[in-house]
Parts: structure tokens; C-alpha cells; sequence
């Protein structure tokens, strides 16, 4: 799983080309666009993590990291590196130790806050608020 986050994550730096070469390659992603895709994978994620499948939860997370990278590297805001950090700790977190992680780990609650204030899903009408 981790090399096809890898290749994808080189074919979207790849595509990411200058017109000139006097000009730095930017990403074809917008920091809106690039928030937004990786917050479908983080809430794809928690659903997963809600439902008991920390696997999935894993997978998504992965996932996430591809476009939570473009997003750290095209926006200034700090909060762009806040939601990189903590897609990484879930994505690198074992499946087998979700449980014990949500129950006790200070940066489990710190990333979950993270990623439910940025990735909050207004359309379902928790504000971010999964258990």
C-alpha cells in the first residue's frame, strides 16, 4: 500500500511542471482543492474507524497523505502542516492499536482534534463531532 502511495503521490509532484525553465514546478492542485480531497479520505477514515474497521481506517488514511503533502507544500497556513502531521500519525498508527491509542494516547486526542475541526463535514450535521 505504501508504494502505490508513493507512485501516486510522484505522478501528482510529476505532473506539477513549469511552463518555463526559469519558473519553480508548482502542483496542478490548489490548497483548497488539495484540503478538500484530503479531508474526503480523513472523513472516509473516521467513518471507517467508527464502524470498527481500523484497516480501512489505515487505508485512508494513507491515502490522504498523498494530497495532505500537496496541501502542506502549496499553502502558507500552519494549519496545512497540522493536518499533514496528523494524517501521518493515523496512517502510520498499526491497525491493532486504534483501540488502546483512542482510549489513552494525548497525540491520538490532539490529531483527532485536528482533523475533526479542519475536516469537518457540514452536510452531516455534527460539525465534525464523531465519536
Amino acid at each position: 500500500m505504501k508504494t502505490v502511495a508513493t507512485l501516486a503521490l510522484l505522478a501528482i509532484l510529476a505532473a506539477c511542471g513549469s511552463s518555463s525553465e526559469d519558473e519553480p514546478a508548482k502542483p496542478k492542485l490548489s490548497a483548497e482543492k488539495a484540503a478538500e480531497q484530503t479531508c474526503t479520505e480523513v472523513n472516509a477514515g473516521i467513518e471507517e474507524f467508527n464502524q470498527g474497521d481500523y484497516a480501512g481506517t489505515v487505508t485512508h488514511f494513507e491515502k490522504a497523505k498523498i494530497t495532505a503533502k500537496v496541501y502542506a507544500m502549496v499553502s502558507d497556513e500552519p494549519e496545512a502542516d497540522a493536518l499533514l502531521d496528523a494524517v501521518q500519525y493515523y496512517a502510520n498508527l498499526d491497525p491493532a492499536d486504534y483501540p488502546e491509542a483512542a482510549r489513552s494516547s494525548e497525540n491520538f486526542a490532539r490529531n483527532k482534534a485536528i482533523t475533526l475541526n479542519q475536516c469537518a463535514d457540514a452536510d452531516d450535521g455534527t460539525d465534525g463531532q464523531k465519536v
